[in-house]
């Protein structure tokens, strides 16, 4: 992820909880360790980190863990990925898609989901085009927003 995992979720409103793991997004993975009460690990980003979308890569992340979210249903995450995803503006939501074509099928069939339902289903053919068609992803309560069927969310 980039920057501190533990507090990201904290900090886009999915969770009011906060971890004592600190995960940072890089391009190599490098070995986890221990700074005072915190352990700090390392998970691969495939995109290349910029300073203008590390706000678009968290989103991202938060999507691609949905289900570790602690705390938090993953219908209530989704709700509140809605919203942040309708904050967004048209080029910014282009450039998700974009750097979505990177991470795990089950993180681009919900982004695809999502914003699917704030209305940008024109944005999403990259992301329907990268996915298996016959593959079903499994995120309890996602079913819940009409257009999840569409992409194989059970």
């Amino acid at each position: 992820m980039v920057g501190k995992w533990a507090i990201l979720f904290s900090q886009l409103g999915l969770t009011t909880q906060v971890s004592n793991t600190i995960k940072i997004g890089k391009k190599e993975v490098r070995p986890s360790f221990r700074r005072g009460r915190y352990t700090i690990s390392f998970i691969k980003q495939k995109n290349t980190i910029t300073r203008n979308n590390i706000p678009l890569l968290q989103i991202l992340d938060a999507i691609r863990y949905i289900k570790k979210i602690p705390d938090a249903a993953i219908v209530s995450s989704c709700k509140r990925l809605l919203a942040i995803l309708n904050s967004l503006s048209l080029k910014d939501k282009a450039a998700l898609v974009k750097l979505a074509l990177k991470y795990p099928p089950s993180a681009r069939a919900l982004l695809g989901t999502l914003l699917e339902d704030t209305g940008n289903g024109q944005l999403t053919g990259a992301l329907k085009k990268s996915l298996n068609p016959i593959t079903i992803y499994k995120l309890p309560g996602v079913n819940k927003i009409s257009v999840a069927g569409k992409w194989n969310i059970k």
